[in-house]
């Protein structure tokens, strides 16, 4: 029986053109840092160190760490310089890329009738976004105040999707078993790869990103709308 769901995020319960919205993203954050480092070397430096952080296994490493120690020997700039530009645009002008986004209520319907049926939730929307960032996306998809068990940021993670240990440490932070535990995305490798530790898996594909890999099957799949029906379907958890 299903005691945990962990949806991801972008694409899933806030339906977005993932490619849009991260073009936005890059043009806003490096012109807001312009003044300081070209535009074009520090697109190329933060891809570069999220890939670090995405290749990294170190259990003893959060994702922020890998990122900083990556990061800030690409420039002639002190961390304390150069950070302070990054929170100033979280908080600021961050808000504004709600625009590449489509918010439904059924994301919020689905979470709450989960809680209601007893379901333990999770966030696992992929930890390469700092806190402010997720907080942001959380509200804007409606589910800022669902009492999530475990919302996945940079700070407090050790791996990133599709790294298996990512779904691993979830499911030994939140107290979960794999087989009473489903995966809910829209991305082919890194929401599927959950199902290679035996936990059950839903494809959305509202927002689908297919990597034409057929190493990762989905126990179900269907819109958004459809798992509503999926968890209508669903019984209460009894502990």
């Amino acid at each position: 029986m299903l005691k945990t769901i962990l949806f991801d995020l972008d694409g899933t319960l806030l339906p977005m053109d993932l490619n849009r919205f991260l073009t936005s993203y890059f043009d806003r954050l490096t012109k807001s840092c312009s003044h300081i480092v070209d535009p074009k070397v520090l697109h190329k430096n933060i891809w570069a160190s999220t890939e670090a952080m995405i290749r990294d296994n170190r259990p003893h490493k959060t994702n922020q760490e890998v990122f900083m120690e990556d990061f800030i020997p690409r420039f002639n700039l002190p961390a304390d310089e150069l950070m302070p530009l990054f929170d100033n645009f979280y908080n600021g002008e961050f808000r504004e890329l709600i625009c590449c986004t489509t918010p439904t209520p059924l994301s919020r319907q689905i979470c709450l009738q989960l809680v209601d049926k007893g379901y333990q939730l999770v966030l696992a929307t992929n930890p390469i976004f700092p806190d402010v960032a997720t907080a942001h996306r959380m509200r804007w998809a409606g589910i800022d105040d669902i009492p999530w068990a475990l919302v996945t940021t940079y700070e407090h993670c050790h791996f990133c999707k599709p790294n298996p240990n990512y779904y691993k440490e979830i499911l030994e932070k939140v107290g979960a078993k794999p087989e009473e535990t489903l995966m809910v995305g829209n991305d082919t490798k890194e929401d599927l790869v959950a199902g290679k530790l035996g936990i059950k898996t839903y494809l959305v594909t509202d927002n689908l990103i297919d990597h034409g890999n057929p190493d990762y099957d989905a126990d179900f799949e269907g819109r958004l709308e459809d798992f509503m029906e999926f968890v209508r379907k669903l019984p209460k958890v009894t502990r």
